[in-house]
């Protein structure tokens, strides 16, 4: 026995050895990994072509300070520095700007990139390079160049170019090498903000499903009821003239089959899934914008707030820099802080040493679905004007990472892409027909940000050079797509509020429905001239708020579909009044989490009895929340958001379509602003017909008994997910999770561990000022017995992606603050390190002058050529 206990124990000592072994072997595989990743913040580093050196100092914060004495120097520099930390970010861009995904990840991500060439992101991005600016062509090819050297020095590359070599790209262990970058991939990522941030189409189809449902235009439009002009309109004023004719008949709503834009939708869900954007149903997309005049500051400056939100990622979509020609002048005038785009020079968003500005999402209808008769005798050509035309086709190839390569014809009229081919189903046959809706038929798009070359790079390099109002609106006459209502603030003590951008004129219509392209009637005829947009500077008020709200009185081409002003609205009661105005007080503002919204449902609440102990006690906390905040720890909040969903549910399930089904349209309508704007009117109309449920056809449902219901269907849903009732608060089922947009979305765990971060509880909703906002339609049953996820439901996809406070009589004491880090390589120290800070929206200094730059540098890195 002794013996044998001996021969087991030298087994179990070399199995023991083998595997420390391995062990070390691995983590010494994973930490050279790891390592060599790591971004270089000290000491020297090359880029040939430099004209002298370039310093890169860096605070504990890792915001980078770039000092040049050359323009292209300094944006060579900045290319260097974006690509040393977010080099994995741009390849991951550039190619979703380019439809060229299925390169690395296979044909899990063919639809998408048939979709993306086929609306030609990258096609039209060649095309804006082809008439930029020589200043513009200047800066990118720099930049270009910048990256490049970072490229041409680590040819062993950080780990998630491993992984995605292992995937299938190639490189092995050094990871698969990404092409050299080039000023086209700068610009292309324009296109994908353009597309995440200027729509219509969607709600286009959502109607057309609406209409087929059974729906009048008069219950359509409740559904989306007219602004409130009782709320702040951003440009007030007695209105400007309507450009666009009245609305015309829709002759072609009716004729699109519901399986069409069923399928036009979901191809849509998908792509905004891809480029970053939460949720298919609601406007998850927003931003709040204010300047103060002087006569209303404590300082006697003039002050700027800016908190865009964008959809939640793992890094931050912005990286925090400032760029200092050292000496200012002709051949060097940058001088600049704030927040870009990796992937591209200059900035978005943040000051120079005279002006700031801020931008928020206008929100315009700047898309339009046409439906083309496809000639009978001649399935190449489609009818217009009495003409039998040729598509014009491009052909593309789409290289799929272990499979054969895939050709694509993309076809287009005279209105645009035929985007009705992204769906096999819709291809037509030799003679035309296929399923094609009425008699063979396509559908084509027409989008502002690729119906022609525009310049929008260049009038964001020009509003990095402004120095005051005129040059500023000057550098916006060529703004095009995505249309931004852009703040102003300067050293003078001068405010302003500009929206440029590209709106179109049409022949008739109003852009709400699809519209027939065969006869030329419903066709854009132009753009509205600059002169003609609105705009505000120095107004008497002394405060401007930009919060998607309604952007003028008048002035048909914007649209219908706006924020309902609810954010707009709370920021000036926070701000109105004669007191001296602070930045702490802009700072407070932007942390507001009142659901206003709420009120005028928790006042209905009063009178309701509910059927069970769970269901009362929940319509106590929310009939005694008297403040509305939406904190983490907020019982009120966790009760009235819940309780708030299943009301919606009661009421429009059974005319929209309750099951999560593409031909349905609850499941993309619950939870959207316009949802909860008619649900707050509609509390305020006991005898309204929607209260009724259309399902039971022998009883007439009150809108008692439906709050009732809600009530008790909540209460279940909290006790069966967070169990005792003290348990149900806010921020255990409103969470973010940070995803990397790819791996960390494999379904792989090791995977998303090592690229994502979180969840973790944050508080707002969709409607507060602090808009930490998510899509409900994550958490939609499938059945009816689907189990709810509580979680799921409320877990937020979009938020205030950055925020500047500036006062600018005191450049020095700005603060700047991202969602997780300025690195995007995980296991870096600055991966994750923002994450606490902006829960609570704790910002960072951001120091202007060079002695307060260098009182704050911790690291510096110096360029040589």
């Amino acid at each position: 026995m002794s013996r044998l206990w001996r021969v087991v124990r030298r087994l179990l000592v070399i199995v023991s050895v083998l595997v420390l072994v391995v062990l070390v072997a691995f983590g010494g595989l994973f930490t050279w990994l790891v390592v060599r990743g790591m971004p270089q913040r000290d000491g020297v580093a090359h880029i040939p072509g430099l004209s002298g050196p370039v310093r890169v100092v860096r605070d504990t914060s890792g915001i980078a300070n770039i000092y040049a004495t050359t323009a292209e120097d300094l944006f060579a520099a900045q290319g260097y520095v974006h690509a040393s930390e977010r080099m994995w970010q741009m390849e991951v861009w550039r190619r979703i700007g380019a439809g060229r995904l299925s390169e690395i990840f296979g044909d899990t991500s063919l639809d998408d990139d048939r979709y993306i060439r086929t609306l030609g992101w990258r096609h039209a991005a060649e095309q804006d390079l082809a008439i930029i600016s020589d200043e513009g062509r200047i800066a990118l090819e720099s930049y270009a160049h910048g990256v490049n050297a970072w490229l041409d020095q680590h040819g062993d590359l950080p780990l998630p170019f491993v992984v995605a070599g292992l995937q299938g790209a190639g490189g092995g262990l050094s990871g698969y090498r990404p092409e050299p970058w080039t000023p086209a991939d700068s610009l292309t990522w324009q296109k994908v903000q353009a597309w995440s941030l200027g729509g219509n189409y969607g709600e286009e189809l959502l109607r057309s499903l609406l209409l087929k449902r059974g729906l009048i235009d008069e219950q359509i439009g409740q559904l989306a009821p007219p602004y409130d002009l009782g709320r702040p309109v951003v440009v007030p004023g007695p209105g400007l003239a309507s450009i666009n004719p009245p609305a015309a008949a829709r002759p072609s709503a009716l004729g699109m089959r519901q399986a069409i834009a069923a399928r036009l939708l979901r191809a849509s869900d998908s792509l905004r899934s891809t480029v970053g954007m939460a949720g298919a149903g609601a406007a998850l997309s927003g931003s709040n914008g204010f300047v103060v005049a002087p006569s209303r500051s404590a300082t006697g400056g003039a002050l700027l707030a800016n908190d865009p939100h964008l959809g939640l990622s793992m890094p931050s979509v912005w990286y925090l820099v400032a760029l200092h020609c050292e000496p200012i002048g002709a051949a060097c005038p940058y001088e600049l802080a704030g927040a870009g785009f990796p992937g591209g020079p200059g900035i978005v968003l943040g000051h120079n040493a005279r002006i700031a500005w801020g931008l928020t999402n206008v929100g315009p209808d700047v898309q339009d679905l046409f439906e083309e008769t496809v000639d009978p005798a001649e399935a190449t050509h489609y009818l217009y004007k009495g003409q039998s035309l040729p598509f014009d086709v491009r052909h593309e190839t789409i290289n799929v990472s272990g499979g054969a390569a895939v050709a694509l014809d993309v076809r287009s009229t005279v209105h645009g892409p035929v985007i009705s081919d992204v769906d096999g189903n819709f291809q037509p046959t030799a003679d035309g027909g296929a399923e094609l809706g009425r008699g063979g038929h396509v559908y084509s798009l027409a989008w502002t940000a690729t119906m022609q070359p525009d310049r929008t790079y260049d009038s964001l390099l020009a509003v990095n050079r402004a120095a005051n109002w005129d040059e500023f609106r000057a550098a916006l006459r060529d703004f095009g797509a995505p249309s931004q209502t852009f703040l102003f603030a300067d050293v003078e003590g001068n405010i302003g509020v500009q929206i440029p951008g590209w709106f179109p004129i049409r022949a008739s219509g109003d852009g709400q429905y699809p519209v027939s392209g065969e006869d030329g009637a419903h066709d854009w005829t132009g753009l509205v001239p600059f002169d003609e947009l609105p705009y505000a500077y120095n107004p008497p008020e002394g405060l401007i708020v930009a919060a998607n709200n309604l952007p003028a009185r008048d002035g048909a081409y914007f649209g219908r579909d706006f924020d309902p002003g609810y954010r707009a609205a709370r920021i000036h009661e926070l701000l109105r009044g004669n007191r001296a105005i602070t930045t702490d007080d802009l700072r407070a503002a932007q942390s507001d989490v009142k659901l206003t919204r709420a009120a005028p449902v928790v006042a209905a609440l009063a009178g309701i009895t509910s059927t069970t102990a769970d269901g009362a006690l929940l319509r106590d906390r929310i009939t005694g929340w008297e403040d509305l905040e939406c904190t983490t720890d907020s019982l009120g909040c966790a009760a009235y958001e819940t309780f708030e969903y299943r009301l919606l549910r009661g009421v429009f399930d059974d005319e929209l379509g309750g099951a999560r089904d593409a031909d349905n349209g609850a499941w993309r309508y619950v939870g959207s602003e316009v949802a909860h704007e008619f649900l707050g009117r509609l509390v305020g109309q006991p005898d309204s017909p929607w209260w009724d449920d259309a399902t039971t056809a022998d009883v007439h449902e009150t809108r008692d008994e439906i709050m009732a219901r809600a009530l008790d269907e909540a209460a279940a849903e909290l006790r069966g997910a967070l169990g005792v009732p003290n348990n149900w608060t806010w921020g255990r089922i409103h969470t973010v999770t940070f995803q990397e947009q790819t791996l960390g979305t494999s379904g792989i765990g090791p995977l998303e561990w090592i690229f994502n971060r979180g969840p973790v509880g944050a508080p707002g909703s969709c409607t507060t000022v602090n808009k930490i906002c998510g899509w409900i339609g994550d958490d939609w049953p499938a059945a009816a017995d689907d189990r709810p996820d509580l979680q799921l439901r409320f877990r937020a996809g979009s938020s205030p992606s950055y925020r500047l406070v500036i006062d600018m009589a005191d450049l020095d004491g700005a603060t700047i603050l991202q969602t997780t880090g300025q690195s995007g390589v995980p296991f870096d120290g600055h991966y994750g390190d923002f994450i606490s800070r902006w829960l609570d929206n704790s910002p960072l200094p951001l120091p202007w002058t060079r002695s307060e730059v260098d009182a704050a540098a911790t690291q510096t890195l110096t360029l040589q050529p």
